[in-house]
């Protein structure tokens, strides 16, 4: 197939031409390249799932910024740092496919998302889908969740040791099921959370193979929970004006008039709930253990709180949590939620010396970059301060600082989860200190995401 060919069959989003052209490649001959093959069959799967950063850290001593890495599904290259990652997320002449990096990921279980999007195709689908981010939405939003952040946030318990990761994830679920579905907490919506849950516990399975009681059959029949669910309101949720994203993409239309199917509506909700929900949680356990760690800042942020001083808070409000913002960036600077980002290389190119071959998994990591001493002040010290701008240590290169990615494909949802991280913060730390053990630190693995393994224990006191 030519190169025309395959980038319009990737525009068109036409998945089965673009599967039949990855199982017709191959792995490409990438032995040439630095670096070693790790476990047999294995490869690097076992180091990576027990300390990513660790495996970098030493791979990129040993071989420099460019080496191979290896796992039972596939091969591809190591990229690391700001230049890399410039290359990737810019995608100039269409030289990258996001759908063929991500498909081994995603496969039935959040098919066609705008993330898996190539090119033309990718560009349409966004357009309409920033309508349903604009700033009146997400007003609509803040409004839907204030009330549902109050009641629960309300009485957790004191005093104690409290797994704060678990809370978090099955609040914001609640608080999802009715910002993005539509959803009252009920009977119901427990099953669409845990079917969600399934789905994507199912993107981390190395294996993907539809055996029972495996996370990735578990995740096939939770999609199929939430398909079903979207099916049956679709036509009712076109008839209504709602303030939810599924009330929302039933009925924007872009300036020609078009509208999404049914199928597109199904795919774009469901890969947002993971996109926004997931990826927040993640983002408030690394914001909550850095605030227990660092009981300075905790006052700092709480006294910024106390200043506003309103029950319910609006998008003005969210803008003058200055401070909040700062921890959060540096939260997010040292566990980004999503730690490495593949593209498919659809033609040969050159990078720093080495002769990256088509057809290659091509990997970058916002972990590596956010700890590289060229571009960040002892990167291991949790210091929001060198975000402020008389410091401004992340403008040292456009692409330094990745947390939401880049390029044409930087996160959609990056408003919104600023805003809703901003808003669980405000209303917990109304009501809430919290505190860790001595010596504690932050135990966590980055697969799928960058979660606490042990649930985040921390020790809640009541506000003075």
């Amino acid at each position: 197939m030519s190169d025309s060919a395959i980038s319009e069959a990737l525009a068109q989003h036409d998945t089965r031409t673009a599967r039949e052209f990855f199982r017709a490649h191959g792995r490409p001959d990438i032995r040439h390249l630095p670096g070693d093959w790790g476990w047999p069959w294995l490869g690097h799967v076992p180091a990576f799932l027990r300390d990513v950063h660790g495996l970098m850290n030493r791979q990129y001593a040993r071989y420099g910024n460019v080496f191979i890495f290896h796992g039972p599904l596939n091969s591809g290259v190591m990229m690391l740092g700001p230049e890399a990652n410039e290359l990737l997320f810019k995608n100039e002449n269409n030289q990258f496919s996001n759908f063929l990096a991500w498909d081994l990921t995603f496969r039935n279980i959040f098919d066609n998302n705008v993330l898996e999007m190539d090119f033309s195709g990718h560009k349409n689908h966004r357009k309409i889908l920033q309508l349903a981010f604009k700033r009146p939405s997400i007003e609509g939003h803040i409004e839907l969740m204030n009330p549902m952040l109050i009641d629960g946030l309300a009485n957790l318990p004191t005093d104690k040791t409290f797994m704060m990761m678990p809370f978090i994830k099955r609040l914001l679920l609640n608080v999802g099921a009715n910002v993005f579905l539509g959803e009252q907490v009920s009977e119901s919506t427990e099953q669409l959370n845990q079917a969600f849950v399934d789905m994507v516990s199912a993107t981390a399975d190395p294996f993907k193979r539809k055996i029972p009681f495996t996370p990735y059959y578990k995740g096939i029949r939770g999609r199929k929970i939430l398909t079903d669910f979207m099916h049956a309101n679709i036509d009712k949720k076109r008839a209504t004006a709602g303030r939810d994203l599924f009330s929302q993409l039933c009925n924007l239309r872009d300036e020609d008039g078009r509208q999404f199917s049914d199928e597109e509506i199904r795919d774009h909700v469901i890969f947002v709930l993971f996109a926004a929900h997931d990826t927040t949680t993640s983002a408030l356990s690394s914001v909550l253990f850095s605030l227990a760690d660092n009981p300075d800042w905790q006052d700092i942020v709480c006294r910024e709180i106390g200043d506003i001083g309103k029950d319910e808070i609006d998008h003005d409000d969210l803008d003058r949590m200055e401070n909040t913002a700062l921890v959060i960036q540096e939260a997010l600077r040292m566990y980004p939620p999503l730690v490495m980002m593949p593209r498919y290389s659809l033609k040969e190119f050159e990078f720093q010396g080495h002769r990256i071959p088509a057809n290659t998994t091509c990997v970058i990591s916002s972990l590596f970059t956010h700890y590289m001493e060229e571009y960040w002040t002892n990167p291991r010290q949790f210091d929001p301060l060198r975000f402020t701008p008389e410091r401004a240590e992340d403008k040292k290169h456009f692409f330094q600082y990745i947390p939401f990615g880049g390029g044409a494909h930087k996160c959609l949802g990056l408003h919104f989860a600023q805003v809703q991280g901003k808003m669980f913060l405000y209303h917990f730390l109304r009501r809430y200190r919290v505190e860790k053990k001595p010596g504690q630190v932050f135990k966590y693995n980055n697969v799928p995401l960058t979660f606490p393994t042990n649930g985040l224990p921390l020790i809640l006191r009541r506000s003075p």
